[in-house]
Order: C-alpha cells, then structure tokens, then sequence
C-alpha cells in the first residue's frame, strides 16, 4: 500500500492504517527525539505523544505531502513546548530557591519568602540520601544529567528516574502542606 491509500485509509479511521504508520514512522521519529532529550523515556512519550497527536488530527493530514514531514513537525512542536515549560518551571524553581528577596519589599513577604524557602529545604532534606545528592546536584550546582552520571558512576536514566521521584516528592509534599 503506498503513502497516500495509507492516509486516506488513516482519515477513514482505519487502526491497521494507523498501525502501519507507525511501525515505518515510530523508530525516525523515535531517535529524532532522542537527539533532544537527555532520557529514553522523554522521548518515548513524546512519540507517544506524536502518534496521538497524528490519529486526532488525522482528518487534517494532506495526502499529497510527505506524512514524514508532517510527523516531524508534530515532534518539533511538542519537544519545543516541553522545553519551554521545563524552562519556566526551572527558572520560576532557580528564582524561588536560589535568589534572595530584594530588601526594598515588605517585611511580610521576606517572612513568606524565608518561611517557604525554608519548608522546601526540609522537604529536599527528607529525600533518600542518593536522591537528594542526585537532586542537589541537578538542581543547585547546575549539573546535566550525563555530568551527573559520570560523576556518581550511575546511568543518565538512572539520574533522571531519581530526580523525577524528588521533584515528584517535593511537588506532592508542598502541595499537601499548602492546600
């Protein structure tokens, strides 16, 4: 079956449709992904993430173009928005925990500021000891994770399952804490 019966079966709704795509598009886009993401699994969700992306808007795919082209764009489109929120929340993250309160604001919000930086420090402090190391050195000394790796002789898979867990941790403890 060439590219564009496959499509038209794909806007037809066709699952076997779909599943050939796959199989001929996952691996491509698979290591395209990889080449951004510093884990295996951020990449694989967002293939994931492609093909769901693919099976909902299939009605919309243009048979006449190339469906590689149309894949890669999804791929860019979701990597670029991970990116962007990562880099939101590590920099709302950094300012919160790493830079201190300008002494022209009120006494009321310094108290705030030192209250909560100082809830976030005990949490980080609760976590296992190789997590928190882990975490601290992502987090406070600026380390990638293959830097991480080399460092503590673990795998960068390992660095970011541990360092998912933390922020999961942190994320669930301040939340219940300020519910």
């Amino acid at each position: 079956m060439d590219e564009k019966a496959l499509i038209l079966s794909l806007q037809e709704g066709c699952v076997p449709a779909f599943n050939t795509i796959f199989s001929i598009h996952h691996k491509r886009i698979y290591n395209f992904c990889r080449h951004l993401y510093q884990s295996s699994d951020e990449a694989q969700e967002t293939v994931q993430r492609v093909f769901i992306a693919l099976w909902e808007q299939r009605l919309q795919v243009d048979e006449k173009k190339p469906l590689a082209s149309y894949l890669y764009t999804i791929a860019r489109y979701i990597v670029y928005q991970e990116f962007r929120k990562q880099v939101y929340k590590k920099a709302a993250f950094d300012h919160f925990i790493l830079n201190s309160i300008d002494l022209n604001e009120s006494t009321m919000e310094e108290v705030v500021y030192n209250e909560l930086l100082s809830f976030l420090k005990s949490i980080i402090e609760t976590l296992p000891p190789r997590q928190r190391e882990i975490f601290k050195l992502s987090r406070f000394s600026g380390l990638t994770y293959r830097q991480i790796a080399e460092y503590l002789g673990i795998t960068e898979n390992t660095v970011d399952t541990q360092i998912r867990r933390a922020l999961a941790f942190v994320r669930h403890k301040y939340e219940y804490h300020y519910q």
